[in-house]
């Protein structure tokens, strides 16, 4: 481990404020993170929607290339809300505890005289900076390659509708990274359930009638998009017999954003548990 870890082993627990090992412990999940290949990947893949406005504005002729407000829309909504944001809070999340468990160190980290509250904290703390990191900016460039389409400038009510969109992505992080990080502790193979669980069970959701999609992260960040942005219709199901049209029950903004911070509390709280957990079986194994 590094030299952070083992600052931390030589302080006495009992006088460490609980402050600074969430501090140490979001540090060196941090500087691990941003040493990685894999972060730079992340950081292209965010920045991919870029392109497109840019290939717009050079290749497109006629009323499509002067809609530059529909397209950005479309890549917030489309995009960032339903593909880009899932899949890094995947991508960051789930290596948070789930490395350490697939390469055999977390019994190593359960030694140390660390809060596992702390520990779990403060990594979940560096996913937020990193993912949020890549983000923000990938939006701001997104919105300025916009405006070199038509109808779509540097204005005052547009700057807005960029700052509203990046509290929606914010928040649908908190409530993805939570429980991608979730997946990392508890699951053997947290991939392969965060696919089936984001991409595969929100998708299916959103046709199945009835309340089910409450149960989709998705469906609180939809909320906290801007209502007039872009017409939302209810998805439509086709089949060979006929075709199904779902009822929508709407959540207001509100009640939405709390709902994303309780599942995060929540996945979080369960997280610390699972740790705790697996520090109990190592020790019961020891014994035995």
């Amino acid at each position: 481990m590094s030299a952070t870890l083992d600052k931390v082993e030589a302080t006495p627990t009992a006088n460490a404020p609980y402050l600074r090992f969430l501090a140490m412990s979001a540090h060196h999940a941090l500087v691990t993170t941003l040493r990685r290949k894999r972060t730079i990947l992340a950081g292209v893949v965010a920045l991919l929607p870029v392109v497109i406005p840019l290939v717009l504005t050079v290749f497109t002729e006629g009323a499509f290339g002067r809609e530059g407000n529909k397209i950005f829309v479309m890549l917030m909504e489309d995009i960032y809300v339903k593909a880009l944001l899932p899949l890094l809070a995947m991508f960051f999340g789930i290596m948070l505890i789930g490395e350490d468990v697939e390469s055999q160190t977390i019994p190593y980290l359960l030694t140390r005289p660390v809060p596992r509250s702390a520990m779990v904290l403060g990594r979940f703390a560096s996913l937020l900076v990193i993912a949020a990191g890549l983000i923000v900016p990938g939006v701001f460039l997104t919105f300025a390659a916009c405006t070199a389409l038509g109808n779509f400038a540097f204005s005052g009510a547009n700057l807005r509708l960029m700052l509203h969109y990046d509290g929606a992505l914010l928040m649908g992080l908190l409530g993805y990274g939570a429980f991608c990080t979730w997946l990392g502790a508890f699951f053997k193979r947290p991939i392969i359930t965060g696919v089936m669980a984001l991409f595969f069970w929100q998708r299916l959701a959103l046709y199945v009638p009835g309340l089910i999609d409450f149960f989709t992260i998705e469906k609180y960040v939809v909320a906290l998009l801007p209502p007039l942005a872009e017409a939302r219709e209810a998805p439509m199901l086709r089949t060979a017999l006929a075709e199904y049209q779902k009822k929508l029950f709407l959540v207001g903004a509100t009640k939405s954003a709390i709902a994303l911070l309780v599942i995060a509390s929540v996945l979080i709280l369960l997280t610390v548990l699972v740790v705790r957990r697996r520090e109990y079986s190592q020790a019961k194994a020891m014994e035995s």
